[in-house]
């Protein structure tokens, strides 16, 4: 019923509907990378001159347990990615009558590989090129990564494999954790599974062992560092949020009428939401950093509503305006991310040391603000001249 529900058709029918690019995936990833790379400084540079209310700024923050507005930036990433891959993977699917070749596996393994290498470079310090230092599985684009790789080969296999093998992920993972220890920072089976398999792979020393020994699991440890998240064991989390991106997709490529995807979509996300207040409500505890089920299903239902609500403004209402600026954001949404996460403090200097001298006019507080502004402006001047290159490439490639 499930299946049939989302109209996953054989690979001829699916050809056809995946080869048109639906407006909302762009506008709402760009919106996502908006709140990470504009938004979120904005909030911060303005908070530092004028003292923002602080129920404001929660919603800036990422709690040990609860739900925040950015929360929801990193699994919308991979929702967003898994929603992008009827367009891209199952497309070069087709090409080759819906089996796999070489070509594929070669593409999806350098993406993969992309995303690792770039991961490392932007949180795993792979640059200091000191292997006590590094950090090998700790960033949001290798879990993107992930999420890619066991659905780039999940689309390769029945429909029933697509469904089941994310399903079972999150049962699995989800009854690890709420058996296998409590919800605390100190409690809980992800991060200890962590530190045991790190403790395994790396050298002696290595500072990613210490930042988790930091830690500790069921009290054995008891001072508190800064609070980690947990990658390894969380692992079928990724794959679920990158699935339920992919589901959703497919649902607004289905052969109903354009308004009736948007609401069977709604209902999707609906039923993803239900399904997180009642974890919680049966003691499963929303933690974003171990990603818990009763979070990752809250996550993915308000992912889920946002693309329904995106496609009905932007693909079925065809209301635009004001969009390119998102939309930018959203096909640059890799060079985005690098700029806000690696290159950002650059920007920000750059803005100090140029809007120095406004300071005597506009006051110390708003100078820091205006330093921001200038730094964004510079985010989105290499944004346009990135964009601006793929189309002249295009255009000379026709």
């Amino acid at each position: 019923m499930l299946c049939d529900r989302i109209h996953f058709m054989k690979t001829n029918n699916e050809t056809s509907s995946s080869s048109s690019r639906l407006f909302a995936l762009d506008f709402l990833r760009g919106a996502d990378m908006v709140l990470l790379t504009v938004i979120g400084p904005l909030v911060w540079a303005i908070n530092s001159g004028y003292a923002l209310p602080d129920s404001f700024l929660y919603q800036f923050t990422h709690p040990w347990e609860g739900f925040t507005l950015w929360d929801i930036i990193m699994p919308l990433f991979l929702f967003m990615c898994g929603a992008a891959i009827p367009f891209s993977l199952e497309k070069r699917l087709s090409l080759n009558g819906g089996r796999p070749n070489a070509v594929y596996f070669k593409h999806v393994i350098c993406r993969v590989a992309l995303l690792w290498v770039l991961g490392m470079i932007v949180q795993g310090r792979l640059l200091e090129f000191n292997l006590l230092e590094i950090r090998p599985y700790n960033n949001t684009l290798q879990t993107i990564a992930m999420g890619y790789l066991v659905m780039a080969i999940l689309v390769c296999t029945s429909m029933k494999w697509r469904i089941v093998v994310p399903l079972l992920g999150f049962v699995f993972y989800g009854l690890i954790v709420h058996f296998g220890g409590d919800y605390s920072m100190t409690g809980n089976i992800a991060e200890y599974c962590e530190q045991s398999v790190l403790t395994f792979l790396m050298p002696a020393g290595s500072k990613a062992i210490r930042e988790l020994g930091m830690l500790g699991y069921l009290g054995q440890i008891t001072e508190i560092g800064e609070i980690h998240y947990t990658w390894i064991l969380t692992t079928p989390m990724f794959v679920f949020m990158t699935a339920c991106g992919y589901f959703s997709a497919r649902i607004l490529l289905g052969r109903d009428e354009p308004k009736k995807r948007a609401i069977n979509l709604a209902i999707f996300g609906t039923a993803l939401l239900a399904l997180g207040w009642i974890l919680t409500f049966m003691g499963v505890k929303m933690v974003k950093h171990i990603f818990t089920v009763s979070f990752t299903a809250q996550a993915m239902g308000w992912s889920a509503l946002a693309l329904a609500l995106s496609y009905l403004i932007t693909d079925v209402a065809q209301f635009r305006r004001g969009a390119s600026f998102f939309v930018l954001f959203g096909r640059t949404s890799l060079l985005a991310y690098m700029i806000g996460e690696w290159i950002w403090p650059c920007f920000m200097y750059t803005g100090q040391y140029v809007t120095h001298g406004l300071e005597p006019i506009v006051g110390k507080a708003a100078q820091g603000v205006v330093s921001c502004v200038f730094a964004i402006c510079l985010l989105v001047f290499c944004l346009v001249i990135r964009r601006k290159y793929v189309v002249m490439k295009k255009e000379i490639s026709k």
